[in-house]
């Protein structure tokens, strides 16, 4: 399920807890409805959902380097693009996640995911300078075909996913520079920041469910239908998040807005609905 691959997972007392909410949801959903088109859940499945976002929030919350709160003064472009020297496909040195021992960067990796969006925003109106702050060249871009320019944005911001939690941040990612580089129209920035934060805390959420069976003999085909209904509900709920106007800012900018945005996410998504 999910990215996880070998990834035995946190084993903490919260993210046991998160298992066990996922474990509770129904493993079945009408079978004609498409990702987008799950209808309403009864009311007591909304709260076996709130259940479960909530205890992801908190383990990722927990989990964070930062703890849910960025640093104040926001976290240098440097300290979020890959190393030089490895666009054309060599080894970088990893900005997130390294290993089992390190810290979970739930907050930080948004920030890198956003600084990839915002080099894509910047190549979709040929804001050289915007791609100057993250070392890469309108005319070099411009000479390559899209799928190109894609991986040369990911690679260059991200590098290499060598832990589960980097290749979910680069799925993520991708899916959204994807759609401001491809799309006949893209999406506004508001939108592509909200879709970059509930993408980035989906996929994180399972590589840690994914990291164990689920408890009970739960199908291959199950576990899709409740990511199916996490996601869904994970989109509802977050669909108010404040987004504020960012077509003037900078990199930078946009990357410590998306940091203080999942941050707020998280702690939303703790907050039990009336």
């Amino acid at each position: 399920m999910g990215t996880s691959g070998s990834y035995g997972g946190s084993g903490t007392a919260d993210w046991q807890e998160a298992h066990e909410a996922f474990d509770a949801l129904p493993g079945s959903t009408p079978s004609d409805t498409g990702p987008g088109d799950l209808p309403d859940p009864a009311e007591g499945q909304q709260h076996l959902l709130d259940h479960l976002l909530d205890a992801l929030s908190t383990a990722l919350q927990k989990d964070d380097a930062d703890r849910g709160r960025p640093p104040a003064a926001g976290y240098p472009l440097s300290a979020l693009l890959a190393s030089p020297g490895g666009g054309g496909g060599g080894t970088q040195t990893p900005t997130g996640r390294a290993g089992a021992g390190s810290r979970r960067q739930v907050l930080k990796g948004s920030a890198r995911g956003a600084a990839a969006i915002a080099g894509a925003y910047a190549l979709r109106s040929g804001d050289a300078a915007r791609l100057q702050e993250l070392g890469l060249d309108l005319a070099e871009l411009r000479r390559l075909g899209p799928r190109a320019q894609i991986a040369r944005i990911l690679q260059a911001v991200l590098g290499d996913a060598g832990h589960p939690d980097e290749a979910a941040l680069r799925k993520a990612a991708t899916r959204w520079v994807k759609a401001v580089l491809l799309d006949a129209e893209p999406p506004a920035m508001q939108e592509g920041l909200r879709g970059l934060v509930i993408e980035w805390i989906y996929e994180l959420s399972l590589v840690e469910l994914g990291s164990q069976k689920a408890q009970g003999n739960l199908s291959a085909q199950g576990a899709i239908r409740k990511q199916r209904w996490l996601r869904s509900w994970l989109e509802r709920r977050l669909k108010r998040l404040v987004i504020p106007d960012m077509r003037r800012m900078t990199v930078g900018e946009f990357s410590a807005t998306a940091a203080k945005v999942t941050g707020e996410a998280l702690r939303m998504l703790r907050a039990r609905r009336s």
